[in-house]
């Protein structure tokens, strides 16, 4: 295409254009406003070539002024007016232009790359139906023009069928029509389907049409025998003498001036290339191109069809809505090219997993929604849901990674949590987030209370980005105390914070909102510089004291990580060896390659690692070998429960692996006196929890310390 001039046409004018097309009437507003933002718009002179037959499609246009021809050599297809697109089939294709489009005046024109086509247009799929209606309407104008381009065949109009037959370029085939066996084929004919003249004499007109069939053959003729039209058109599949097979559009004539019987003239164009390009268009509307599951257009229809049934026969559908734990984090730390691989395989174990008559979609990112219709009883979804848990849990190996991904997943049944479609999905989605909130890697049954949970959750995101950078949140201090000589060795930051508007806002509802809305990245950002801050201070009063910051999953995986805690150590001029780190199971295991490289970058600071929670996760002790960990963090659950003899193993264990290994120990949540000295008996080295201190403010911890307690 020749260079072309950037026309200035507002944004607004624009999207008035666009409105008028047809094909952007099933766009809504929103999406038409950023189109008309993002469109190139293009001005060309007369006789201004757009692109030759053969060139490789990477556009379609949409004509604003002006008038555009498509032509093929000397022969002309049609003249475009404005609001006329073309073009598309060589974008959806990715094949070479079947035709060549110029200017036959100054045009103005807007240029739909592939970028744009997939952001917008794959996700309309009235819109891509549309089109798909039109390119067949085009092919068919084509069809007809070339069919009245014809001459008559009729008894008085004097040309013999015969010589018409041999002379023509076209497919052409005569048989009876009483026996519908072939009498005569032209050698074009013969060409394309493999067989000669003798072989056809001895076929019928269905063994080469295969999907037809006699009764078939009597309904289509049947306006051609009555009379009441001169021309029967229809589409088959012919199969040719080597087995293949290729879509045809016929059209029949009677011709009479041949022999005793009537016969029937067919000649047929092969509409191969327009038959594919539809599926194509139906893929791209309805199906997700990267896993090939449903999209969330078909599955809407799908979850109609089972609602109507399951309305009939009284039973129940379930809903369940999925979304993958941390998948953003291993998107943004590996590239989109190992996200989508891990979402491909998700896809198969989801496919796998379901019954025939299930239905599982992708909703977009990683979202999936799977169908679950004929319930007799919620227990039913219960299995199922524990089923999609088991089968993603096992390790993803992608591209020398291997990954550790769950899912949470959201509950609703029709029509016990609604009737309509939006509103099954919308409380399916609401369960999700309250797994999530749960833990993770678990389901939730939709329940009305969710309806405030979503409404509160959406009033303290709101607040929480009001109050970033002011002085809502605070570092509270929990001592870490020496079991064996009752001295504080360190202290954990614990994030705190009061909001004028919801008062006190428990840590359990704020961080994962934090997580998910990626303000976390800033927060932990701000937790870490105050923390060093304070080991400044404490400097002057306990030299040994460190404290540890908690690493959320979205902080670890952060590229920028150790360069941002590195800046930090060198601006407060503390002792590396004084900051800790912790960090749950899940982090280091979704992919250990990763983990390791980001521990050791750590290491190599001076920074001591501590792993959190542990033996709540998906523990594995190759990681433990692997990795430079220093620390242990025996989690409260065992701790609070030592009366029962498995809590009891799990921590005798716990602190004799940490001891092969060369770790320490940390126990958290001691409460009571029994409790510290069964840790001292195991030798555990340090304890944390209310027997020793609550949480302080940063002036309290330093008042602590200065008294120089002991918790002998």
């Amino acid at each position: 295409m020749v260079a072309s001039v950037p026309a200035f046409r507002a944004a607004e004018e624009k999207k008035i254009f666009l409105k008028r097309i047809d094909l952007m009437t099933y766009f809504p507003e929103e999406t038409l406003d950023q189109l008309a933002d993002d469109c190139n718009e293009i001005v060309l002179d007369a006789n201004t070539v757009l692109f030759d037959k053969g060139d490789t499609g990477k556009s379609m246009y949409i004509l604003l002024e002006g008038e555009v021809l498509i032509f093929i050599e000397k022969k002309n297809l049609a003249t475009l007016k404005p609001g006329a697109y073309f073009g598309e089939m060589s974008l959806i294709e990715a094949q070479p232009r079947t035709a060549s489009a110029r200017t036959l005046v100054p045009s103005t024109l807007i240029e739909i790359d592939e970028e744009l086509f997939t952001r917008y247009f794959a996700s309309q799929p009235q819109a891509l139906m549309a089109m798909m209606r039109n390119l067949s309407a085009r092919s068919r104008k084509i069809s007809a023009d070339l069919a009245a381009s014809l001459p008559s065949l009729d008894e008085g109009s004097g040309v013999d069928p015969i010589a018409f037959m041999n002379d023509t370029y076209l497919d052409v085939l005569l048989f009876d029509l009483e026996t519908f066996q072939f009498t005569q084929a032209n050698a074009p004919a013969c060409r394309e389907i493999g067989y000669t003249p003798e072989d056809l004499l001895k076929m019928h007109f269905i063994d080469l049409a295969v999907n037809l069939e006699q009764a078939d053959l009597d309904r289509l003729f049947e306006p051609l025998v009555q009379n009441i039209r001169p021309m029967t058109i229809f589409e088959a599949l012919y199969r040719r003498k080597n087995g293949s097979t290729y879509s045809v559009e016929c059209r029949c004539q009677i011709i009479k001036n041949l022999g005793t019987h009537p016969q029937v003239m067919v000649w047929a164009q092969d509409i191969t290339e327009r038959k594919q390009l539809e599926e194509q268009i139906r893929q791209m509307a309805y199906y997700d191109p990267l896993t090939g599951l449903l999209n969330r257009n078909l599955l809407a229809d799908r979850l109609e069809v089972a609602l109507t049934a399951a309305a009939v026969s009284s039973e129940k559908v379930g809903i369940l809505f999925l979304d993958l734990d941390h998948f953003k984090t291993i998107n943004d730390t590996l590239g989109h090219d190992v996200g989508d691989l891990l979402l491909k395989q998700v896809a198969d174990r989801l496919k796998n997993v379901v019954r025939q008559e299930d239905t599982v979609a992708r909703m977009g990112g990683d979202e999936f929604v799977i169908i679950v219709p004929n319930l007799t009883k919620e227990d039913e979804i219960v299995d199922r849901s524990q089923q999609v848990l088991e089968v993603l849990s096992p390790l993803y190996h992608i591209q020398n990674h291997e990954l550790y991904i769950t899912c949470s997943i959201g509950i609703s049944i029709y029509p016990n949590d609604g009737e309509e479609i939006e509103t099954l999905l919308k409380n399916s989605d609401l369960a999700m987030y309250r797994a999530k909130e749960r833990g993770r890697n678990t389901f939730q049954f939709f329940a009305p209370s969710m309806n405030t949970l979503a409404v509160e959750r959406m009033v303290i995101e709101k607040n929480m980005r009001k109050a970033m950078g002011g002085t809502e949140f605070q570092l509270y201090y929990q001592p870490k105390v020496c079991l064996q000589s009752g001295k504080i060795v360190g202290m954990e930051a614990l994030l705190r914070w009061e909001n004028p508007e919801l008062g006190f806002v428990n840590p359990q509802k704020s961080i994962p909102i934090a997580e998910e809305t990626r303000l976390i990245i800033q927060l932990g950002h701000w937790i870490i510089e105050s923390a060093c801050q304070q080991i400044k201070r404490l400097e002057q009063i306990n030299p040994d004291i460190s404290i540890a910051v908690n690493l959320s999953v979205v902080q670890f995986n952060s590229p920028d990580l150790v360069s941002e805690i590195k800046g930090v150590i060198e601006d407060t001029g503390i002792d590396p060896q004084k900051l800790q780190v912790e960090v749950t199971e899940s982090i280091l295991i979704q992919d250990s390659t990763l983990a390791i490289n980001i521990l050791k970058n750590l290491n190599n600071l001076g920074i001591k690692v501590c792993i959190d929670d542990f033996g709540t996760g998906y523990s594995s002790l190759s990681y433990l070998k692997n990795m430079p960990i220093d620390y242990l963090k025996i989690d409260q659950s065992f701790v609070r429960d030592l009366i029962d003899p498995t809590n009891e193993t799990i921590t005798c264990a716990v602190v004799a692996l940490a001891r092969s290994l060369g770790m320490k120990t940390i126990a958290e949540g001691v409460e009571t006196a029994e409790q510290k000295k069964f840790l001292q008996t195991i030798d555990c080295d340090e304890g944390q929890g209310y027997l020793f201190s609550k949480p302080l403010q940063a002036c309290q911890a330093e008042e602590l310390l200065l008294k120089g307690t002991l918790f002998s």
